[in-house]
């Protein structure tokens, strides 16, 4: 069986912060970045939410899956992103606002 490399650690033995994007789809690549776009938005809560959205969306781009299932899948957790972010803001803002 063929040993694939290491793709943590680059020749100088420094972690490869970029490692997990690579070799995806271009449309992987969209659908895994989408949900960050909360940090911007949303600062911390938005953050938390894109970011759990982003490491989902990266887990199920490495599964075997087919297409249009992990397409489905990670519009999905991008839309339940979202959801979420606008869900807990919107929870704060009544109990603050009373």
């Amino acid at each position: 069986m063929q040993q694939l490399p290491d793709l943590e650690k680059n020749t100088l033995d420094k972690p490869d912060r970029w490692a997990k994007f690579r070799g995806l789809t271009w449309w992987q690549l969209v659908l895994s970045l989408a949900p960050i776009l909360l940090l911007p938005i949303g600062g911390a809560i938005g953050g938390a939410f894109g970011g759990a959205g982003l490491f989902t969306n990266l887990s199920l781009a490495r599964k075997p899956l087919g297409t249009p299932l992990k397409a489905l899948a990670m519009l999905g957790v991008a839309l339940a992103s979202y959801l979420g972010y606008i869900l807990v803001a919107g929870l704060l803002y009544n109990l603050i606002k009373g």
